[in-house]
């Protein structure tokens, strides 16, 4: 089976099984995923296939951006250690957001961990029409990040921007 199928399966069976909680439990695993996995911003944070969230305070607020972004990154921009590329996924509906992050957990246990540009370019064209891609100034994120571990993605992902920003 291919990435693609077996990502889009492990998706298709987490949303139906996820479908069934309420609000109130989604809101309990943010504040647990808080508690947990809040710590200092650190250059860790921003290598590739990270999940993060952090508060973000744009350069030019006339534009449209997301305070609270969920990202899954893709490391320091080339040729500029100051910004960091990122697939924002809260410009996504929830089955695509976990569809994403089911794809972003298969492609880092196929490489062991690893995910550069080139892996991710499909799925940037499979979401065309949703600014997912995104740059942002690290001295623009808050000085709290939370990384979330692999085991977490398809959990995190599923949880919309409302619940992250309470």
């Amino acid at each position: 089976m291919n990435i693609f199928k077996k990502a889009a399966q492990k998706a298709k069976n987490f949303i139906k099984q996820a479908g069934k909680e309420i609000k109130t439990t989604k809101r309990d695993f943010v504040k647990q995923f808080k508690r947990k996995y809040t710590g200092k911003k650190k250059p860790s944070n921003f290598k590739p296939g990270q999940l993060i969230t952090f508060t973000y305070n744009a350069l030019d607020a006339s534009k449209k951006f997301d305070k609270k972004p969920l990202v899954v990154s893709l490391g320091l921009s080339k040729n500029n250690n100051k910004h960091f590329l990122g697939l924002n996924v809260h410009w996504m509906p929830e089955n695509q957001r976990v569809l994403l992050g089911s794809l972003i957990v298969e492609m880092l246990n196929k490489k062991n961990g690893k995910l550069d540009y080139e892996d991710i370019k499909p799925l940037i064209r499979k979401f065309e029409g949703k600014p997912i891609l995104r740059r942002y100034a690290i001295r623009r994120v808050s000085p709290k990040v939370i990384e979330l571990p692999q085991d977490v993605y398809l959990r995190a992902c599923s949880i919309d921007y409302a619940q992250w920003s309470e």
